[in-house]
């Protein structure tokens, strides 16, 4: 039984076309997955740098104290400080609407900062429902939006996880404002520490390779005189 009929095939002159098409097809698919694989592995990387970038900002001393604001009103059950609320909403609304716009790899964002973004809508939640009073009900509708994306993932994975009233209360009376408080000292420290400007160190430097100044001609002479009276 012949599988393939060789009869009448050519590689080379007339008859030959077909093998030359294929040839170029086949190059051609090899090139496309070249590319696509190029494209992606800039892609991925791109997605990381994004990730890692938005992870820094929200680390920032700044965005910190806006937090530690935020956990001591919930602590103390007061109101959550206007400026602070809106400052951390914005933030998390900045991800949901790349996110949501396809700019943001949103699970990748997942496993980086998915429990970090459930936990902060469960904490503004109060005050964002305040805001949607006032304003209407788009304010952080994409952070909204975000969360349900996340929370999909989360029940994907098997996570059972429930960020509620009592979640919240043991994370508040744990570590998570000690530790705000800890970042914080630390900036504070590293701002503190005193160091010689360099031009202060040069200055010390020329003084101390300088030569002994001796005295003047003025001062000598008047010494030898004194010396020449006293004999």
């Amino acid at each position: 039984m012949t599988l393939i009929n060789t009869n009448g095939m050519a590689f080379f002159g007339p008859g030959s076309e077909w093998f030359w098409a294929a040839l170029q097809f086949t190059a051609l698919t090899i090139t496309f997955i070249a590319i696509y694989r190029q494209l992606r592995t800039a892609r991925s990387s791109h997605a990381v740098e994004q990730v890692a970038e938005y992870t820094r900002q929200f680390d920032h001393e700044r965005m910190v104290r806006h937090q530690l604001a935020i956990l001591v009103a919930a602590r103390d059950k007061v109101d959550v400080p206007n400026g602070s609320g809106v400052a951390i909403g914005n933030y998390f609304e900045g991800l949901g609407s790349l996110s949501r716009s396809g700019y943001l790899d949103v699970t990748l964002l997942w496993r980086v900062f998915g429990l970090v973004t459930l936990r902060w809508w469960a904490v503004l939640e109060p005050f964002f429902q305040r805001q949607r009073v006032e304003h209407g009900d788009s304010v952080f509708e994409d952070f909204e939006w975000l969360v349900g994306a996340l929370a999909k993932m989360e029940r994907r994975a098997g996570r059972t996880l429930t960020i509620d009233a009592t979640y919240l209360a043991r994370w508040l009376a744990s570590d998570a404002i000690e530790g705000l408080q800890d970042n914080l000292r630390l900036e504070q420290s590293l701002r503190t520490v005193l160091t010689a400007p360099p031009d202060a160190i040069d200055t010390a430097h020329s003084v101390a390779d300088a030569p002994a100044s001796t005295p003047s001609a003025g001062r000598r002479r008047a010494t030898e005189s004194k010396d020449r009276g006293a004999i």
